[in-house]
């Protein structure tokens, strides 16, 4: 794709803003993952992860997805733990000793207990923040990383356990795995990002036939000797 071809580089205001970028995978459930986006048609907080310090144009918020471990023993939990109860009443009216009775109903209501503490103590919020030019995945105390989307030297699509992502690698190797659903729920951050990779494919970035294909990116045009 020739650079004329390209849409306009905005200024860190945001303007002009990028069209609108294709949908790969579409937003996460906002009702389950209690998604949270915002505009900012005046940027004014700045991103001050790295010296980009973009102003911030626009975010989006999630609770991650459980993981797999997470959710592989919630599932046992929740599938023993009707069998669980329906031993529990038999051996209490019938056994003579109701101790494996009082060891059962123990051992099944601490398990549970401890899944509901660790699901509540770890961290699950996800939150994305755009500037004109940067991208950064945030935790709840602000810390993270930032990536100059501009600049970016490699772009891949890869699953992960928040299903389809967009890997992302910057010029000095930092790394960002960005969740489509997240990344789509809202759709001005989507187009500054996906503006951003387009102008870095156009620039060099190495990016594989598939993710081009995912992406909607044009095939680049055999280079043709003078």
């Amino acid at each position: 794709m020739a650079a004329s071809e390209l849409p306009p580089v905005p200024s860190l205001s945001g303007q002009p803003r990028p069209p609108t970028a294709p949908r790969v995978e579409g937003s996460w459930d906002a009702g389950r993952h209690r998604l949270t986006i915002a505009h900012r048609q005046t940027p004014g907080t700045i991103l001050g992860l790295t010296e980009h310090g973009d102003p911030l144009l626009e975010t989006a918020a999630a609770h991650r997805p459980p993981g797999g471990l997470r959710t592989t023993a919630l599932i046992v939990v929740y599938a023993v733990l009707p069998v669980t109860v329906v031993m529990t009443v038999t051996l209490w009216f019938t056994a003579y000793d109701r101790a494996e009775a009082y060891l059962i109903m123990v051992a099944v209501v601490g398990a549970f207990a401890l899944l509901s503490f660790l699901s509540e103590v770890r961290d699950t919020t996800v939150v994305l923040r755009a500037g004109a030019r940067a991208i950064a995945e945030v935790d709840s105390d602000g810390d993270g990383t930032e990536l100059p989307l501009y600049e970016l030297r490699a772009i891949s699509v890869r699953n992960s356990l928040r299903g389809p992502a967009l890997r992302l690698v910057g010029p000095n190797k930092q790394r960002l795995t960005l969740p489509f659903g997240l990344l789509e729920a809202n759709q001005q951050l989507w187009d500054l990002v996906y503006n951003g990779i387009r102008h870095s494919e156009a620039a060099g970035a190495e990016i594989d036939a598939h993710t081009r294909q995912v992406l909607g990116l044009p095939l680049r045009a055999p280079e043709t000797n003078p």
